[in-house]
């Protein structure tokens, strides 16, 4: 009985010690269990640090691709657009050159008359041209930067919309000095919102191409506006330097005489006269009228041209003549446009125009500005310039309206005092008019 008592009592120890090593095979299973769990998210936590990690360095180094693609295709652009300018300027001299060999050849031949000299292709100044080629070789950069943007189906709407804001702010340009600054600021916080490029570019260009349009629609037939156009733009030009550049070359290209550059008329060096008149600004006449198919389309006529071209140079000799510490074309532009077309460009019908208008917003600041020796260059319009063109009117009666006015000018010191529309007040007087 005794040694069945034991074996029962050694049994129930050896069941009990089982159950104690099962208890803690569990717990130790347990442990295991979450230490492998611990294990296995660590590793997924370090894949994906190592996947966002690689991901990154590919969405950098795709950047940096894209970046360095697009200083590549940047640079060529302006290779492109300078070997263009060269290319251009080289066959341009070489016209001239063969032109010359050719008169002087005709000249001297057996029985030709003598000839007083050969009538150059283009008239105008070695440094005009040039800086009227720096002008043209930036806007030919900005026009290749942005020829994707501007025709890209995918950009219709964000081009509409830059457009939409531009004519808005353009539009609502007043002469106060309060909306001049308004305006000013308002354009250049869009532009501070459009940092990405091209957009930026597109920006700075269609706003050029704004502003000039308001030459022919506004200055043209309200004088004054161009002040309070040109304080805008003098405004948006320190605070964006490019913009100067740009308006400054579409203003060349719808302007020649604003370089100051003429185009000699002379019989057949023209495949038509329609070639020569688009050469010297003419566009196409708005009343096309009754014109047949094929016919190409009827140009402006020279009242109409006349009339543009007083508007872009009242524009010019405004934008010239702000008052801004920091104006990027300011009176030594002036100074230097008046000179060079008193120097190089004929007196007649378009130049006097030109002339005329630049006198007539731009003297009163260049007189304040030069004293004595601006009146040295209204000399050499009186005493040169006006006599040349007089001489002419009896070819050309139109001539006559402009010589009277620039005449006038010069009679009565009208250098003297402020042009219309210079003296801008501080805000609109009518919106403060009590009603009766």
């Amino acid at each position: 009985a005794a040694a069945a008592a034991a074996a029962i009592e050694t049994q129930r120890e050896i069941d009990e010690m089982d159950a104690r090593w099962r208890q803690r095979d569990a717990a130790v299973r347990v442990v295991l269990a979450a230490d492998a769990a611990e294990a296995e998210r660590q590793r997924a936590a370090a894949e994906a640090e190592e996947k966002a990690r690689k991901a990154a360095e590919e969405a950098k180094r795709r950047a940096e691709e894209e970046e360095k693609k697009k200083a590549e295709a940047a640079a060529k652009a302006k290779s492109d657009a300078e070997k263009a300018a060269a290319a251009t300027a080289a066959e341009e001299k070489r016209r001239m050159e063969e032109e010359k060999k050719a008169a002087e050849a005709a000249a001297t031949a057996p029985g030709a008359p003598p000839r007083p000299g050969v009538v150059p292709r283009v008239q105008t100044s070695a440094e005009a041209s040039a800086r009227e080629g720096e002008f043209a070789a930036e806007l030919a950069r900005a026009r290749t930067s942005v020829a994707e943007y501007s025709t890209s189906a995918s950009t219709k709407r964000e081009r509409r919309a830059l457009n939409a804001q531009i004519t808005v702010h353009v539009q609502q340009i007043a002469a106060t000095k309060t909306q001049i600054e308004k305006k000013a600021i308002d354009v250049a916080t869009m532009l501070s919102n459009v940092r990405q490029e091209p957009q930026r570019t597109f920006a700075l260009v269609s706003l050029a191409k704004r502003i000039l349009t308001q030459c022919d629609s506004q200055v043209s037939k309200l004088n004054r506006f161009a002040f309070a156009l040109a304080e805008v733009a003098v405004r948006i030009a320190v605070f964006e330097p490019r913009f100067n550049v740009i308006l400054l070359a579409l203003l060349h290209e719808s302007c020649v005489l604003a370089v100051p550059k003429y185009y000699p008329f002379v019989v057949g060096r023209y495949a038509s006269d329609d070639e020569y008149f688009r050469l010297m600004g003419y566009v196409d006449a708005e009343d096309q009228g009754e014109r047949r198919e094929g016919d190409p389309p009827k140009l402006e006529t020279t009242d109409a041209f006349g009339q543009r071209l007083r508007g872009f140079m009242l524009f010019y000799a405004a934008y010239t003549q702000v008052e801004h510490a920091t104006h990027p074309h300011g009176m030594e532009a002036a100074w230097s446009w008046i000179s060079r077309l008193l120097n190089r460009i004929p007196p007649n019908r378009h130049s006097a125009t030109a002339l005329e208008s630049f006198l007539k917003h731009a003297g009163y600041r260049m007189y304040a500005t030069y004293g004595s020796q601006f009146g040295k260059i209204l000399d050499v319009v009186d005493q040169s310039f006006l006599p040349e063109l007089e001489a002419k009117s009896g070819d050309d009666p139109d001539v006559r309206p402009v010589a009277s006015r620039t005449r006038t000018y010069l009679n009565e010191r009208t250098f003297l005092k402020p042009p219309e529309g210079r003296e801008m007040p501080n805000t609109d007087t009518s919106q403060n008019t009590i009603p009766r």
